[in-house]
This record gives structure tokens, C-alpha cells and sequence, in this order.
């Protein structure tokens, strides 16, 4: 089961509060944590002062439809053992009907064949379930602390988002882990480990140092600490690998904007000075700051 709401008013929950179901998918302590790394860093901020209370509406908005989704999906694998016993005839009435339909297995016979496909079908979907990353890596937020304004519709992707982790920087996905380094060799650092830890992240590439205006104009205005990292050819940070630029989804002149919990808040294709205004105006949004 799963809760229609995880707070009202100054009341939160989480974990099996909120969500329980069956152990496939393995996710409930990973689904109760990133619950409180959700809400964590909101809290901070609104006690800090450094976000409106209405940035703690979000919380519910935008964990609540990832515990149902685990619920549904965990309920449906458990569902699919039932079908590889059935498959495997282990669900008969009497120890020789189990055996005689176990013998089907092997037989060169239509009963055969039918057995054998039912088998090999429901193997896939408990596959799913053992080495599905869509279920666990594919979440998406969507609430006022993320902006999608000007973003057009979501990527498409061609494998089967319950199984493959389909990397974006779209806003409300997780922001993608990719490799980077320095101009003088050392040891590589993830994305994910110059996000977090109690501040936005921006990320941005050759030409993006000009959104430092624009952040110090929200941090005298309303103190948000934020982080810059620039990526590119002899830049702050190199990309190893190319792969920062295969999966920006913005121009180098453009950011990436990484909440505390390592969702994206917002991007931006490129540098304008219009643009830099508008990354103000999103602070203030998805910080209900001014509500």
C-alpha cells in the first residue's frame, strides 16, 4: 500500500510509513532514504531561513509518486513468481500432476512447446525484477521546487525505462554521474560528488563563467549557496571521457542547476544576460521564496 499523502501541515512521514510492500526490487531502505534525503535538505533551508515554508509542500508532491510506483511495481514481480511456479507446475494439486506437468518441460509436443514459452517469458519479467536499474535510477520530480519553463517535452528513449536507466539533465531527474578530471593527472571525480552536501550546483561549460553574475546577484539577494563548476578544455574541470558533453542537454555557454539532493532544478541552453535573470527568478521559485 501507499499513502495518497506523506504530510499535512507541519506533519511528515516516510519510509514504511507511507510505503510498504513485498521485498522484490530490493528497494525499500534505498526508497525510505532518499524519502529523508528529499526532505532533509528542505527542512535546513526553511529553519535557515534560506527558503519559504511552502518549499516543504513540495516533499509529498514529489516522493509520493515514486512510492507508488515501487508499490505497483513490487506487488506486479511478486505476481510474476507466481507464474514461473505455475510454469513450472509446481502449483498442482497432487505431487504427480507437479511432476507430470515438470515432464512437459522436455516433451517434443504442443504442451511441450506452450510450457516451455510460458517458462522463458516469465524468466524475462523476474529478470526485470533482478537487474532492472529504470525502477531504482529513473525517478522524476515534478513540483514547485523544480522549473521546467521553456523546456520542452521530456526525452524519449528506446529501451524499457523499468529496466535501463535512461541518463537526462532534464529537470526533475537525477543528475547523470559522469567522470571528470584535472589538466594535471590526478584522480578522477563524479559529478554527483561535486553536488550535495548542503548546496545548489551549477554546472557549466567554456563561456558559462558569466552565470557567476548572476549568482552573486541571488546570493546578496537571498544568500542560496551555490557552487560552480566549470567542465571543458582546460577548464576547472576536464571531461575525461566526453560524456558531460553527450549528456548536458544544454550548449557549453549553458547550466545545469543541481538541488542539494542532487535532482536538477532547472537548466538552461546557454548564457544571455536575460538568462542570468531568469536563473534569479528560478532560485526564487523553486525556493518559494516570495510566495
Amino acid at each position: 500500500m501507499a499513502a495518497e499523502k506523506y504530510s499535512v501541515g507541519n506533519v511528515f512521514c516516510m519510509g514504511d510509513a507511507v510505503h510498504r510492500h513485498p521485498p522484490n526490487h530490493g528497494l525499500g531502505s534505498n526508497t525510505c532514504i532518499q524519502d529523508a534525503h528529499n526532505l532533509a535538505w528542505k527542512v535546513a533551508y526553511v529553519e535557515k531561513g534560506l527558503a519559504g515554508k511552502e518549499l516543504l509542500e513540495s516533499y509529498s508532491d514529489e516522493r509520493q509518486p515514486v512510492g507508488l510506483e515501487l508499490v505497483t511495481q513490487a506487488n506486479t514481480s511478486l505476481r510474476n513468481h507466481r507464474k514461473m511456479w505455475e510454469a513450472l507446475g509446481s502449483l498442482e494439486k497432487d505431487p504427480q500432476s507437479r511432476v507430470a506437468s515438470l515432464e512437459e518441460l522436455k516433451e517434443e509436443s504442443p504442451r511441450g512447446i506452450a510450457r516451455r514459452e510460458k517458462l522463458h517469458a516469465t524468466l524475462k519479467l523476474i529478470n526485470r525484477e533482478e537487474h532492472g536499474l529504470g525502477i531504482e535510477m529513473n525517478q522524476r520530480y515534478s513540483s514547485t521546487a523544480i522549473s521546467k519553463t521553456g523546456q520542452g517535452d521530456p526525452p524519449t528513449f528506446d529501451t524499457n525505462p523499468l529496466e535501463y536507466y535512461h541518463a537526462t539533465t532534464y529537470p526533475g531527474a537525477r543528475l547523470p554521474h559522469v567522470w571528470l578530471g584535472k589538466t594535471i593527472p590526478s584522480r578522477y571525480v563524479s559529478t554527483i560528488d561535486l553536488a550535495g552536501k548542503g548546496h545548489f550546483a551549477l554546472f557549466t561549460g567554456i563561456g558559462g563563467h558569466r552565470w557567476n553574475t548572476a549568482i552573486e546577484e541571488a546570493q546578496n539577494s537571498f544568500k542560496t549557496p551555490i557552487k560552480v563548476h566549470i567542465i571543458g578544455y582546460r577548464q576547472q574541470w576536464e571531461d575525461i571521457y566526453g560524456d558531460w558533453a553527450e549528456i548536458r542537454g544544454v550548449e557549453e555557454t549553458g547550466c545545469v542547476l543541481v538541488r542539494p539532493d542532487y535532482f536538477v532544478a532547472w537548466r538552461c541552453q546557454s548564457w544571455s544576460e536575460g538568462n542570468g535573470s531568469e536563473l534569479v527568478k528560478v532560485l526564487k521559485s523553486v525556493l518559494s521564496i516570495g510566495v
